[in-house]
């Protein structure tokens, strides 16, 4: 049966994912700090669809993640970087830690889990990797500068390394969702997604991931509006989408 490393898999778009590829008979590695609800996750999907589910409580921005995440799932068909973090408002009314943290988890921790589980799939011919980016990652984002930059960070390197692995069997997919309602809003400090008009939720993100696993792209939006969005600001200035995004944001923090 093939093998499914999701990390951030305790809530949100990685708790959904979960449960639809246990549904489609994936066996699951489950990965994220919160080990109880993780625990919790593996016994609900053991119960219900059968599959083999490890839950492994773990800091993905840990220097031993790579090596425990490749010794848990050593042929592992697809890997889905999904645990991210950020944090909203004014760049300096935020801890730089805060920042630093998220550069951490979104690039770093991606890059060394994508560098540890590559070179099993491509020994073996075929793989995906599968890597939740974000809308925020297509265009400037005032107050989210930190969150955005790094969210660009991982459409590049998956665009680049999709093309780079030709003919290896192995495909690099990112995903760039808008606003999902989960616990990452709380956390980053961002108004409630829900409230947005073109939200998406996260069953319906885990739907296209799993497309995207059956029929690989390079980037791929799970709201098609969003598509529209970035493919009409290619032909506006850069300077005028961040005063634009900048006015828009504000919003929300007054």
């Amino acid at each position: 049966m093939p093998q499914a490393v999701i990390t951030g898999a305790s809530s949100g778009i990685g708790a959904a994912l979960a449960r639809r590829l246990s549904a489609e008979g994936y066996d699951l590695v489950l990965v994220a700090r919160r080990a109880e609800r993780l625990s919790a996750l593996a016994e609900e999907l053991r119960a219900a669809h059968g599959r083999a589910v490890e839950p492994l409580g773990l800091d993905v921005t840990d220097v031993d993640a790579p090596a425990r995440l490749l010794e848990a799932a050593p042929r592992a068909d697809v890997l889905v970087n999904n645990a991210g973090m950020g944090r909203f408002g004014p760049l300096l009314a935020v801890e730089p830690l805060e920042h630093l943290r998220s550069v951490r988890l979104n690039c770093e921790a991606l890059t060394a889990l994508t560098l540890a589980m590559l070179p099993g799939m491509i020994e073996r011919g075929s793989g995906r990797i599968v890597n939740v980016g974000s809308i925020a990652g297509l265009q400037p984002v005032p107050f989210y500068a930190v969150y955005g930059a790094s969210k660009a960070f991982v459409h590049s390197f998956s665009e680049a390394l999709d093309a780079e692995l030709e003919g290896k069997g192995v495909r690099v997919v990112a995903i760039a969702p808008g606003p999902v309602p989960t616990e990452f809003q709380q956390n980053a400090g961002s108004p409630d997604a829900s409230s947005h008009s073109m939200h998406v939720t996260p069953e319906h993100v885990a739907e296209v991931i799993h497309r995207a696993i059956v029929r690989p792209q390079p980037l791929v939006f799970p709201a098609r509006f969003h598509w529209w969005q970035t493919f009409v600001q290619r032909f506006l200035p850069r300077r005028f989408v961040a005063r634009l995004a900048a006015r828009k944001m504000r919003k929300r923090i007054d």
